[in-house]
């Protein structure tokens, strides 16, 4: 038997439960799997919920971290309580004749994660170079605005010590020349969005240069491809002593950068999105905004000589793309707000000695558009500038039983929040098909992405930072009386807010903000108090409470209900008994505050739905709730 090491994989702590899983589902930061969950794929993948892992067959070594409180009595996951301490750690894993796992043993740093990296306050990505050179991680400071891209040699990790004279003694064995290095680093002053976009490339034997793709939205605002290379030097570390590291300590040189796309539009890379490179023709394949915010597509560009980029999607769809192996083909699963998903695969043909431009030729259907039924109407889509000259998209669902002259009810459908963008040119007839529904009844619905969406640039979305739920509803009033202006049939004395999550926290905002222009507000799943959800995500968007009071004042809902509407059937509140992300507290303490204020209100509690709803019957039941108290209320 001999010892082998297989693929990344985070091992959970002993602890069995956090009081708060919302960093998971709300694209969080480091936190372990809750009892019963599946370990992740892949180390400290916690920007993702947790996955069932699968084992490579080239067999590779393996990162565990794990994670324990600092105090008992603080209440993990709420902005500025302490965060569980972290800690990387490697496993070695030994097989038999027939690869069968029959013993594992640990490894940790040679010292502490907290001295070498004092500043790091979540693991946000981790996993491996190809050639198993490195482990590499993605570290975050607290106020993530500062991100590090770091190289860690497995040669780094020492067995488990079982005392201080057996740690010195595996301390001397480490060499002197092996350290971590920081190959690269982000730095903004508005905050990091963490994504998946780093591709390393095998390091020749031999050479300090260790060069890589990485996607970097901090440099211009926008989020581009670069090609770096960095100088790998070592210090030379007596390991056995003690180290109180500067801030560049472990900081490698970087010896070139180029950056492969510009411009005021975006490369794909957060929820999940790849990049695909052909190191033969050096070309990488990538997703972005390139020809409009509205649509995603696919193209190419090369690596080692940048310059022209080569759109190899159709315009006037949306598309998800992924490319072949052997890169001569891709698969597009791709639909408008008119046309029905359907997926097609194409394959790039040309000359070889000019791969850039191939072009894609139709190849196979996997899936055809389906018929729209015949009472489906697609939205339309609409533009326009604010006040302060920012140009904002937005989407109508105009009323099926459009008459000339008459004035329609009217329902501001609303997200609001960072990381979503609601309005694009892809269809809606699936997940916001009650939208329709409503449209079919005589009403008309409007979408708008204001500042703080994404697709639309770090500036864009950053417009929220440190003051949520004070900009964005300015930009839905003006929205709402362009379209107004723009359709006439708009009834401007009946219109509602609704959203869900966020969009329930700005349905709350509009009515305590905007009385006189939203007659009714039905908030689902609000965030009511901002001190009370998760630090992973609150101090990313406000900071922690300390350093911005006024901005979590005047951002929690609870603390402004004086200013709600005195009369009856104005405010309708929903929310799922068994919330993972945004906790039922926010409700309670919601409802205790009207009821201190004496404020009429309406409240629907689904006992055994969390965040989402997801049993037939509950959303049967919440399409029924809110056609009711809109018809009868509005």
């Amino acid at each position: 038997m001999s010892w082998t090491t297989p693929s990344l994989l985070a091992l959970p702590p002993s602890s069995s439960r956090r009081s708060s899983t919302a960093s998971q589902a709300a694209g969080g930061v480091l936190r372990p799997p809750g009892k019963g969950q599946k370990a992740s794929r892949r180390c400290a993948y916690c920007m993702r919920k947790w996955t069932s892992r699968r084992w490579k067959s080239s067999m590779s070594p393996l990162l565990p971290w794990r994670s324990g409180r600092r105090t008992p009595t603080a209440t993990p996951g709420q902005a500025s309580s302490k965060n569980p301490k972290i800690a990387l750690k490697l496993a070695e894993f030994q097989t038999d004749g027939q690869g069968k796992i029959v013993l594992a043993r640990g490894k940790e740093l040679v010292q502490p994660f907290s001295s070498l990296f004092p500043k790091v306050e979540y693991i946000a990505r981790a996993g491996w170079t190809r050639d198993g050179k490195y482990a590499w991680a993605m570290f975050l400071d607290r106020p993530q605005q500062r991100l590090q891209l770091v190289l860690l040699p497995p040669a780094l990790f020492i067995p488990t010590p079982e005392s201080e004279e057996q740690r010195l003694a595996f301390a001397r064995a480490v060499p002197q020349d092996v350290q971590p290095h920081v190959v690269y680093e982000e730095v903004t002053n508005v905050w990091i969005n963490v994504h998946d976009i780093f591709y390393p490339f095998p390091q020749p034997e031999g050479t300090e240069e260790f060069c890589f793709l990485r996607a970097n939205e901090c440099k211009t605002g926008f989020c581009h491809l670069y090609k770096v290379t960095a100088i790998l030097k070592s210090n030379g570390y007596d390991w056995t002593q003690p180290l109180s590291p500067g801030e560049d300590e472990f900081k490698s040189l970087i010896k070139e950068e180029i950056a492969l796309t510009s411009g005021e539009w975006e490369v794909l890379a957060r929820h999940g999105s790849k990049i695909w490179v052909n190191e033969e023709t050096k070309l990488v394949y990538f997703q972005g905004t390139k020809d409009t915010p509205l649509e995603h597509h696919l193209y190419v560009v090369s690596y080692e000589s940048a310059g022209e980029i080569v759109r190899l999607t159709t315009p006037g769809f949306s598309h998800s793309c992924s490319m072949s192996q052997s890169f001569d083909m891709f698969i597009s699963h791709y639909s408008s707000v008119s046309t029905p998903p359907c997926v097609h695969v194409y394959k790039l043909s040309g000359p070889d000695d000019d791969p850039l431009h191939k072009q894609p030729r139709f190849w196979a259907s996997m899936m055809e558009a389906a018929s729209c039924p015949p009472d489906y109407v697609p939205p339309e889509i609409f533009h326009f500038h604010t006040r302060s000259d920012v140009r904002l998209y937005g989407m109508i669902y105009k009323p099926h039983t459009l008459q000339p002259g008459k004035k329609h009810p009217t329902v501001l459908f609303v997200y609001g929040g960072p990381q979503v963008q609601l309005v694009n040119n892809s269809f809606k007839g699936i997940k916001y098909l009650r939208l329709n529904t409503l449209a079919s009844l005589g009403y008309a619905v409007v979408v708008i992405d204001g500042r703080g969406s994404c697709q639309r640039g770090l500036r864009f979305e950053g417009a929220l930072k440190n003051q949520m739920g004070q900009v964005e509803i300015e930009d839905q009033v003006e929205g709402l009386q362009f379209v107004a202006q723009k359709y006439g049939f708009i009834d401007l004395s009946r219109v509602a807010i609704h959203g869900w999550s966020y969009g329930g926290f700005l349905s709350l905002m509009g009515l305590i903000h905007k009385p006189q222009v939203f007659k009714v507000a039905i908030a689902g799943a609000p965030v009511t108090v901002w001190m009370a959800y998760d630090t992973g995500y609150t101090e990313r968007y406000m900071d922690v409470p300390e350093n911005n009071q006024h901005g979590y004042d005047a951002g929690s809902v609870a603390l402004h209900v004086e200013k709600l509407p005195n009369e009856p059937n104005r405010l309708l509140i929903l929310h799922g008994f068994l919330d993972e992300n945004v906790h039922f507290f926010h409700t309670n303490f919601l409802v205790s505050q009207l009821i201190r204020a004496g404020k009429p209100y309406q409240l629907q509690i689904y006992p055994n739905e969390r965040h989402s709803i997801r049993c037939p019957e509950s959303g049967e039941h919440y399409e029924v709730t809110l056609l009711h108290f809109l018809q009868e209320y509005l």
